[in-house]
């Protein structure tokens, strides 16, 4: 039995579903690794990968209770479920902020799933205790830039560091 956490509907009808990451999912996200575009790799690993190893594999399953949350969107295909998008935040030092990383299928790219995954994610961080996300964005990463901008209307608060935009989202502006 899935718990689902919501859902949000594509407009040629299909529903994206999300829950919680689970161990099971490794061959979903192997998939999903697969399939994607280097660029959407670099994007979410800072590296020109264009696979992950087993260990990166146990770590991205591997979630340390209390302190990382992941979540998964999954769409039912005629092949079964497929791994479409997912986000994860870690609780860092400072107890109220959370870095936060999301990723969404090259094919699934301009459809909201981003915007709707960091709204479903901030609620799950607020209950956490969690008031501040914080990400680390590549300058290449328009996509990702222009979703902080729009939740944090219009103003991205943060700092650039070389190639790397450093962004912190206060919580209350993206649960508004």
């Amino acid at each position: 039995m899935h718990e689902w956490l919501g859902e949000h509907r594509l407009a040629d009808g299909r529903k994206v579903r999300f829950r919680h990451l689970r161990p099971s999912d490794e061959p979903l996200i192997t998939a999903a690794i697969n399939s994607a575009s280097a660029e959407t790799l670099l994007h979410r690993f800072f590296s020109p990968v264009r696979q992950v190893s087993p260990e990166m594999l146990r770590r991205m399953l591997r979630l340390e209770g209390g302190r990382e949350t992941c979540i998964v969107g999954l769409v039912e295909t005629p092949a079964g479920l497929r791994l479409i998008c997912g986000a994860r935040y870690v609780k860092l030092s400072t107890p109220e902020a959370a870095e936060v990383a999301i990723t969404v299928h090259d094919d699934f790219h301009r459809v909201g799933l981003g915007h709707h995954l960091l709204r479903l994610l901030a609620r799950l961080a607020v209950r956490d205790g969690v008031r501040v996300f914080t990400a680390e964005v590549l300058s290449s990463n328009e996509k990702m830039l222009h979703l902080l901008r729009k939740v944090s209307g219009g103003r991205i608060q943060g700092k650039w560091t070389g190639e790397v935009y450093h962004a912190e989202i206060p919580l209350p502006r993206l649960l508004s």
